[in-house]
């Protein structure tokens, strides 16, 4: 079978996994033992991590959108999350 992906000047990124926590606001009559930030989920290309943010993307495009000098693949639809929020990144 043929891989449809170029092999030529392409830098293979990892599929993730990053479980995080959100912000959460209430305006009601609710406890404040009721309220709880949610863990989240999102998978996506991780296409860095480091002390202040962790970046994944949702597309990769192998097809030479590439601005001049730009490695192969570029990154799009990125999600960034600040550090303190995520619980835990996991490889796929």
């Amino acid at each position: 079978m043929d891989n449809p992906r170029p092999t030529n000047n392409t830098q293979e990124k990892e599929i993730v996994l990053v479980i995080w926590r959100d912000v959460i606001a209430t305006s009601g009559w609710e406890k404040e033992t009721d309220v709880e930030c949610p863990k989240l989920t999102s998978v996506g290309w991780l296409i860095s991590d480091d002390e202040q943010t962790v970046k994944i993307a949702t597309t990769l495009d192998y097809d030479g959108f590439a601005e001049e000098n730009e490695p192969l693949p570029v990154p799009y639809g990125i999600t960034a999350f600040p550090k303190g929020c995520v619980v835990e990144i996991r490889s796929l």
